[in-house]
């Protein structure tokens, strides 16, 4: 099964304004761009509400055959490829709960860079790895939000209310708040916003994880704004072997 078959049979992509789609909304509307591009876009949900507060040069991307729309273009393609758009086309580009459904985050986070015109937008959301509600579950064993084991199945979660059970989303690479700043930095993005949100909770647990998302260190998901840099492409330091795993 190719990555594109199985996010095709397995909807991750939700139908409801929560919080974080109301920030990427309020962020993306303010900046009043010509042109953008919510990559992993589903079946246009995000840029309806876009279109409808006014905003043009609207266009998605997503591995669906049957999505038509006129309020924006709609682009079929596997975002785990490089994707079939030219350099510098978009003014603002959006990837919601999507790079920790990629294998190789580095080469997404490059094709954003080449897309996104010099100097312009970039909104990334994700989960928080080390969440609050993550530092309370895991020392009891339980396997931290957002993670998961199995292709098909939540394990680990030891309650049904946990997520026990539930269908998976197909989570790859999964991010603390560091983490995520520094593999965008590395790619020469300036981060000029970091904002935590809320996730899914049950009442009352759900007020206590609104306030810790005014915390981004301690917040359920992660929302950051970035602008793409202008200069030359950077080189990267390599990653470097443990000094023990180094041939005598």
């Amino acid at each position: 099964m190719t990555f594109e078959d199985y996010y095709r049979d397995n909807v991750t992509y939700i139908s409801r304004v929560d919080p974080r789609l109301a920030k990427i909304i309020e962020l993306t509307t303010q900046r009043k761009p010509s042109s953008t591009l919510d990559i992993g876009c589903g079946r246009g949900f995000l840029l309806g509400h876009l279109a409808q507060r006014g905003l043009s040069g609207l266009a998605g991307l997503d591995v669906y055959d049957d999505v038509s729309d006129p309020r924006f273009d709609y682009i079929r393609a596997d975002v785990t490829q490089p994707f079939p758009i030219a350099d510098a086309s978009y003014e603002l580009v959006i990837a919601g709960e999507i790079i920790e459904h990629v294998p190789n985050p580095d080469d997404f986070l490059r094709e954003i860079r080449r897309v996104v015109t010099p100097g312009g937008t970039v909104i990334i959301s994700t989960p928080n790895l080390v969440s609050w509600a993550n530092r309370v579950l895991v020392p009891f064993g339980v396997q931290p939000l957002g993670t998961e084991t199995s292709s098909e199945i939540a394990l680990g979660r030891r309650h049904r209310i946990l997520g026990q059970g539930n269908q998976v989303q197909g989570h790859l690479k999964v991010f603390t708040h560091r983490a995520l700043a520094e593999i965008m930095q590395r790619y020469g993005f300036e981060i000029t916003h970091r904002l935590g949100v809320p996730a899914f909770f049950p009442k009352p647990v759900d007020r206590f994880d609104r306030l810790m998302a005014k915390r981004v260190a301690f917040a359920s998901g992660l929302v950051y704004v970035a602008t793409a840099p202008t200069g030359p492409w950077p080189t990267p330091v390599a990653g470097r072997r443990h000094e023990d795993c180094e041939s005598p």
